[in-house]
């Protein structure tokens, strides 16, 4: 009975059976603008993949070592843009959500230490409710019309 059970173990353990159990969701292009000097907020961008049958909701969690995060749309009223803050994404099953300039972005607030082109931050994504790290990497921040063309690469 115990080697049933051991094999059983070393067969739920194994990085075959993880890799079955992997996220709901992958995240493509994830970056963070480097904050500019003197200012307290920037935004990170990439897309969002749900690589499941079902719909899946994803919320941003915590993004260390930003004090605040918050989803936040882009919307045009009165002829002027701007952003609100938005609960959660929703992305229908096998489907994509990008986040970008003049779109979906995350916003994060007040870092508690310099944050420097190049890092890597971890980002804590609730996805249906459970909660997965992605890295994203920090970059310096460009032009928007660079930015959008991608003619920086």
């Amino acid at each position: 009975m115990k080697a049933i059970v051991l094999a059983a173990l070393t067969v739920a353990l194994s990085p075959v059976a993880f890799a079955a159990k992997s996220a709901p969701v992958t995240i493509s292009d994830a970056r963070i603008f480097a904050p500019i000097k003197g200012t307290n907020a920037t935004a990170g961008y990439g897309v969002i993949t749900n690589t499941t049958d079902k719909e899946v909701t994803v919320t941003v969690e915590k993004i260390e070592p930003f004090k605040a995060v918050e989803m936040h749309e882009t919307v045009e009223k009165d002829g002027r843009m701007s952003m609100q803050k938005v609960e959660k994404l929703t992305i229908p099953a096998k489907k994509s959500a990008e986040l970008k300039p003049g779109g979906n972005h995350i916003m994060l607030f007040d870092p508690t230490r310099e944050v420097k082109a190049d890092e890597t931050l971890k980002v804590s994504l609730k996805v249906n409710g459970k909660v997965e790290s992605f890295d994203f990497k920090v970059i310096p921040r460009v032009e928007t019309k660079k930015e959008e063309h991608h003619h920086h690469h």
